[in-house]
């Protein structure tokens, strides 16, 4: 290829090459962390047309929805033989395939995005233990949420609303369809009742009643969210602002009202493992801040489990820092035994409670009080797996149960002889997990900032070897070029 070349030509090119592959090399290896960020930034930033924006708009991780119900075997029982316990059994799982969007939204001034979120179920047979037919029996709730709101009527008007209770309602839903109990609904007489109390506490925006009336294909039924979109650091990436316009709930006092932390689904990215992470579901209103257990491999991507624990649904009396979850007049708290939280100013002053599956990590008393429930940490336990430097959530089992208070309500013959008791109703579970797919994605994400150090070290190795090698043979033809010669061969 340069064969004309003289000798000084050819050292001076092999020189030349060497040198520039080591600086090449030195370049990439001090610019490179700065680029590698840029990029990771730029793939990571919500904004439209990054990857990870193309991931949030629409959650391309298959999720599914696994709704369990109790069913009530013995009511009959426990109203006419004292001290009888009330028996459930566990039906389920009823299976549905869950699809998140986002829509309708509004890029604001400060790095942040207001958008609405559209979720929707199909029921997945395959994956489910019994139709959508099947038959549960379980507390009335419409009727024993009028009952609640009177309670506190004129004593006179009672007996009135007591004959109307036992006219158009029920202590019990007794062979209830899972079809209307979740996504059709329920028409009772009583929530026309309901609906036209005047109380601003008590706003129903439904006709019937079912766990998800209203939610499938809904555009507003989650709220609005207003959320960090990375562009002025990917440490705060995903974390909620607002919800329906407001940085706080307006439900729970001090710390507990603020709306913090992610939806869920997009965390943000860091460098450093955090001991918590904080997801704020709108289902219950509330923030719930999970604790790091333990580092977990997906596909061989390493992630950090973090767990519920007994702090989630504590309200004053292991942890003082989690009494502002307590409605009650400051000097009545703690209000309730843990493990339990009162979620009535969440649903619409209904005396409904969330827990755990099977009141996992409750007071042992909640568990007594009823037969049938086996709680257990393989089973019940909330937990998400994420892999902190990107942010991607790689395994997901998030897993409520909603309870309804039962107890003694003095006028109204349905509730007076009744027991003091948490009924437990449903609990659902929300899974998803990472698929290969979009593992192999994450992996180029996660090798991005080692890459250029590599082919920086390739270079400079290339350019290095070369310049020994062009030193040697430099310093060996020129010791044999002055090498001594004897004098007899000068004189021949």
């Amino acid at each position: 290829m340069c064969s004309p070349c003289t000798d000084f030509q050819k050292k001076f090119i092999s020189l030349g090459c060497s040198s520039f592959l080591i600086l090449l090399a030195i370049t990439l290896g001090v610019l490179w962390p700065s680029l590698s960020e840029q990029v990771l930034h730029n793939k990571l930033v919500i904004k439209n047309g990054s990857s990870n924006y193309d991931n949030w708009i629409r959650t391309p991780i298959p999720m599914y929805l696994e709704v369990y119900f109790f069913n009530w075997t013995n009511p009959d029982e426990v109203k006419t033989k004292s001290g009888t316990k009330p028996h459930f059994v566990e039906m389920g799982p009823y299976t549905f395939s869950e699809i998140h969007e986002r829509v309708n939204l509004v890029w604001n001034a400060n790095n942040t995005v207001t958008y609405e979120q559209r979720r929707t179920w199909h029921f997945v047979p395959e994956l489910s233990k019994g139709t959508l037919d099947d038959q549960v029996t379980n507390l009335n709730v419409i009727t024993l949420n009028a009952a609640h709101f009177l309670r506190n009527t004129y004593p006179l008007l009672r007996p009135i609303i007591n004959i109307f209770l036992k006219t158009d309602g029920s202590l019990l839903w007794k062979n209830k369809p899972v079809r209307e109990l979740l996504f059709e609904g329920v028409k009772d007489p009583l929530l026309d009742l309901l609906k036209t109390i005047n109380s601003t506490s008590l706003n129903i925006p439904f006709d019937k009643f079912g766990w998800f009336v209203g939610r499938n294909l809904s555009d507003t039924f989650d709220g609005t969210f207003t959320m960090r979109t990375g562009a002025d650091g990917l440490d705060s990436m995903g974390f909620l602002t607002q919800w329906n316009g407001s940085p706080n709930t307006g439900m729970y006092r001090g710390k507990c009202g603020e709306v913090y932390g992610t939806s869920g689904e997009l965390w943000p990215a860091s460098s450093n493992v955090p001991a918590n992470i904080t997801l704020f579901p709108s289902d219950i209103c509330r923030s719930i801040t999970l604790q790091g257990r333990e580092q977990v491999s997906l596909y061989n991507i390493q992630g950090t489990k973090y767990v519920g624990d007994d702090r989630v649904f504590d309200n004053g009396v292991k942890y003082p820092e989690t009494s502002c979850w307590c409605n009650s007049n400051p000097t009545q708290c703690p209000d309730l035994k843990p493990g339990v939280f009162n979620a009535s100013a969440c649903k619409y002053g209904s005396p409904t409670f969330v827990s755990f599956p099977h009141f996992y990590l409750a007071d042992e008393s909640y568990q007594t009080a009823v037969t049938g429930l086996r709680p257990n940490q393989t089973e019940h336990e909330f937990y998400m797996a994420i892999e902190p430097s990107t942010g991607i959530p790689l395994d997901v089992r998030a897993q409520l149960q909603i309870n309804e208070h039962l107890q003694p309500i003095k006028g109204f013959s349905f509730y007076e002889h009744v027991p003091d008791v948490m009924v437990p109703m449903i609990w659902f579970r929300q899974r998803a997990t990472l698929t290969q797919e979009l593992a192999e994605q994450a992996k180029l994400a996660l090798a991005l900032p080692s890459l250029g150090i590599y082919v920086a070290v390739f270079f400079g190795s290339i350019g290095i070897i070369m310049t020994s090698v062009f030193l040697f043979c430099s310093i060996k033809k020129w010791s044999q070029n002055t090498e001594e010669v004897p004098y007899e061969e000068l004189q021949n």
